[in-house]
């Protein structure tokens, strides 16, 4: 008889924790369930401890590959996935914490909204003290109370595509998995995780809330491919490779590019935060052919719908402009604050109409508190007699913008990566602005007594 639950674990080099995550699962209270562990080629105990557990509870199916394979839990969890025999499928992370309710209410939850795959809340265990804090993922929060998603549209399909990527808080149908030959993505790279939460998220047609804690994620544990540094770190590029090769297949860049596009760079920003600086060239050109893929009006439209930090947007730009030399500045600290870098980050991240229209707004600023203090009617006509002056001035500007305008097109036409025409306008355009900066500072700079 087929069980109605297969749970795969995967281990690799935990011989401290797995006993504790095979107690919490052997102990479920639905019981009709099958324990697939598939251990990676461990070097310590944890493959006698699993051969411990499978000879003590029929339910334990172990699988004990003799080598380790490359990119994470990828090859493992599909193994898994080969041999499951239930009507749904979970995992489970072997040195993770589950409560022994978590798998029913799971199907339950699934079971009465005929759901694609059911999800619950977790924890995170900090380091070895197993502190226990909320993960940062406000699109839970978003959703939790729903208690069903009806996922056949795009719109909501992207709000399930805005949680953590992680499976091991959910229970998949089998069919879901099998019907579309869902696997996770197998390659040199870790963070496999998230070309799974892809393939399931738009494969499947509902997805049922549990809003409670029953899983704890046990982070920043030695040996942890999350905690890695440097070139592992930049191997979660990869995914959006996997990715954009799965929208192209199913047809689906159209509706999904922008949350690709969002997926680059909330993790451009998060490895920004968590990668040495001496890495900084092999992440700048990790990033260039990602980003290559969009345009450049999409890519600022994005920056100025979603929030990112300030450095952050500083290496969007960097990739905009083709500018290894000053991303891996930026890596390193710097700030652009010299009118030709402010120039040339502010055009790079507007876009030339976006920009003309901040430089009227910044020059209003500058217009309106002095016209607002001057009551003196010669003071006023001093003033407004030189604002023709400033108007030239910034017709000008404008006269230059269009032509930068003109040659980012072009680059953008003809894929050239010499960007230095436009360096050398975009030095005129800050001498420009300075110029005119200067004027309206010299023409308002009158005392006014009081």
């Amino acid at each position: 008889m087929k069980p109605i639950i297969s749970i795969i674990v995967t281990s690799y080099n935990i011989e401290k924790y797995i006993s504790a995550c095979l107690d919490g699962l052997i102990n479920q209270t639905i019981t009709d369930i099958e324990i697939i562990i598939v251990d990676d080629g461990s070097t310590d105990r944890t493959p006698e401890i699993i051969a411990e557990y499978a000879r003590t509870d029929k339910r334990i199916i172990p699988v004990l590959n003799k080598e380790n394979s490359i990119g994470g839990v990828a090859t493992p969890a599909n193994v898994g996935i080969g041999l499951a025999k239930g009507k749904y499928i979970g995992f489970a992370d072997g040195d993770d914490l589950y409560d022994p309710g978590m798998f029913q209410a799971l199907y339950l939850a699934a079971e009465r909204n005929d759901a694609s795959m059911s999800i619950c809340a977790y924890k995170e265990m900090s380091g070895e003290l197993n502190e226990l804090k909320a993960p940062f993922d406000p699109a839970w929060e978003v959703i939790k109370e729903l208690g069903c998603i009806d996922t056949t549209t795009v719109e909501s399909k992207k709000k399930v595509l805005e949680l953590q990527p992680v499976p091991w808080r959910k229970l998949y149908k089998a069919s879901l998995l099998k019907d579309n030959e869902i696997l996770f993505p197998v390659g040199p790279c870790f963070f496999e995780d998230n070309g799974f939460h892809w393939f399931t998220t738009l494969s499947g047609t509902k997805v049922a809330i549990v809003n409670e804690t029953l899983c704890f994620h046990r982070k920043n544990r030695v040996g942890q491919s999350t905690a890695s540094d440097g070139n592992r770190l930049l191997g979660v590029f990869h995914q959006h490779s996997v990715i954009w090769r799965f929208l192209s297949e199913k047809n689906l860049l159209a509706e999904y590019r922008d949350y690709s596009l969002n997926w680059l760079g909330v993790h451009l920003s998060w490895v920004q935060q968590v990668i040495s600086p001496t890495y900084s060239d092999e992440f700048y050109k990790t990033l260039v052919p990602h980003f290559d893929l969009y345009t450049h009006s999409e890519i600022r439209h994005h920056l100025s719908n979603k929030y990112y930090d300030r450095k952050s947007v500083e290496l969007i730009v960097s990739v905009l402009r083709k500018d290894c030399s000053f991303f891996c500045e930026i890596m390193n600290g710097k700030v652009s604050t010299s009118y030709a870098e402010k120039v040339k980050f502010n055009l790079f991240k507007l876009g030339p109409c976006s920009f003309i229209c901040m430089v009227f707004r910044v020059m209003k600023a500058k217009l309106v508190p002095a016209k607002k203090i001057n009551n003196d009617s010669a003071v006023n006509e001093l003033v407004l007699s030189n604002l023709n002056d400033i108007q030239e001035q910034l017709s000008e500007l404008r006269c230059d913008l269009n032509l930068v305008n003109s040659k980012i097109a072009q680059l953008e036409i003809s894929c050239i990566n010499n960007n230095a025409d436009v360096n050398h306008s975009l030095l005129a355009v800050g001498h420009k602005i300075s110029e005119v900066e200067r004027l309206i500072e010299n023409k308002l700079s009158i005392k006014i007594k009081t």
